[in-house]
C-alpha cells in the first residue's frame, strides 16, 4: 500500500466491520483535519492496490459506496482490531442479503454521528466503538442480534464514565413485526438468569445493561409521535419487554434528527413513558 499506512489500515478495518461505507462516512471517522479529497485519494489508492472496490448508489449525486475486495478482506482479517472472538457475527455477504444496502449505510451514518458529537463535546467515541450486528446468545437456543452495539465514554476529566447501547434500525409499518421480535429477543437476554440462578447472565459482561436506541428510518417529522406510540404498544403486548423497559433506558429518534442535530440533542422519545424528548444519555 502507498501513502499513510496507519490510516489505510484504519479504513480497511472499518470497511471490514461495516461492509459498505461512503467516502463521506470514512472521512468523518478517519479524515481528521484534512479535506475530504484526501480520503477520496486514499480510497482510490486502495482501489488501485486491489484492496477496495465500490458500487454507485442510485440516489441523486451518484455517490460511491466502498467495500473490500476478497484480497482486501483477507488483509484486514489479519489485523487484531478486525477479529471478533466473542461474537458469532454474520459475514459481509450475509449482512447484505439480510439487511440490504441502505441498512448497512445507515448503521455507518449513525456511528459517524456519535463520533462527531463525542469529538465536539470533548468526549470519546472512536471509529471502532460501534460493532455492527453482534450476536448475544440466549440459553436454550436463539440469540439477540441488534443492528449494532455502541460504546461511548461520556463526561470529561475525572467524571468520565462508560455508556453502552444497543442500536436498532426501525422502519415504521414495514418493519413493525421485526422490531417487536427484536425487542422480545433483547428482553430474553436481559432476563436470562446467571449461573446457578444467581443474578442475571448479562452482569458477567456489562456493568449495567446497555441502553436501547431505536432509530426511525423513513419517518416524517409529523409521524414521530405515532411511530413511538406504536413501539410503546408493541412493548406493552409483551410482558417481558414491558418489564425490561422499566429498568433499561430506551428511546426512539428519527435518523434525520440524529444526523442533523446529534445524539445529545433532545430528539429521543422514551419508550417507557410519555415523557418529553431528551438526549440519549438522559433516557
Amino acid at each position: 500500500m502507498h501513502g499513510d499506512l496507519e490510516t489505510d489500515h484504519d479504513v480497511l478495518v472499518t470497511l471490514h466491520r461495516f461492509t459498505l461505507a461512503t467516502a463521506e462516512q470514512l472521512h468523518q471517522l478517519h479524515g481528521g483535519a484534512a479535506g475530504i479529497k484526501q480520503t477520496q485519494r486514499r480510497l482510490t489508492r486502495l482501489h488501485v492496490d486491489g484492496l477496495a472496490d465500490f458500487v454507485t448508489l442510485p440516489q441523486a449525486g451518484r455517490a460511491k459506496a466502498w467495500h473490500l475486495t476478497a484480497q482486501g478482506a483477507a488483509v484486514a482479517a489479519t489485523f487484531p482490531e478486525a477479529r471478533r472472538p466473542t461474537f458469532q457475527a454474520l459475514d459481509g455477504e450475509q449482512l447484505a442479503v439480510r439487511h440490504g444496502r441502505e441498512h448497512l449505510l445507515d448503521v455507518g451514518r449513525i456511528h459517524a454521528a456519535f463520533v462527531a458529537d463525542a469529538r465536539a463535546r470533548g468526549e470519546d467515541c472512536g471509529p471502532l466503538d460501534l460493532l455492527p450486528a453482534p450476536e448475544l446468545p440466549v440459553k436454550g437456543g436463539g440469540a439477540y442480534r441488534p443492528a449494532a452495539e455502541l460504546a461511548y465514554t461520556a463526561g470529561t476529566g475525572e467524571e468520565r464514565h462508560r455508556l453502552r447501547a444497543f442500536v436498532e434500525r426501525h422502519r415504521p409499518g414495514v418493519g413493525a413485526e421485526e422490531t417487536a421480535a427484536q425487542l422480545a429477543a433483547c428482553a430474553r437476554v436481559w432476563e436470562q438468569a446467571g449461573e446457578d440462578g444467581a443474578g442475571r447472565a448479562w452482569e458477567r459482561r456489562f456493568r449495567s445493561f446497555p441502553r436501547l436506541l431505536i432509530v426511525l428510518v423513513g419517518t416524517a417529522a409529523a409521524g414521530v409521535r405515532s411511530a413511538v406510540a406504536d413501539l410503546r404498544l408493541a412493548a406493552e403486548e409483551n410482558p417481558a419487554v414491558a418489564e425490561m423497559l422499566t429498568a433499561v433506558p430506551a428511546g426512539a429518534a428519527r435518523i434525520e434528527d440524529l444526523l442533523q442535530r446529534g445524539p445529545a440533542a433532545t430528539i429521543w422519545h422514551p419508550l417507557s413513558s410519555n415523557g418529553r424528548a431528551c438526549g440519549w444519555t438522559e433516557l
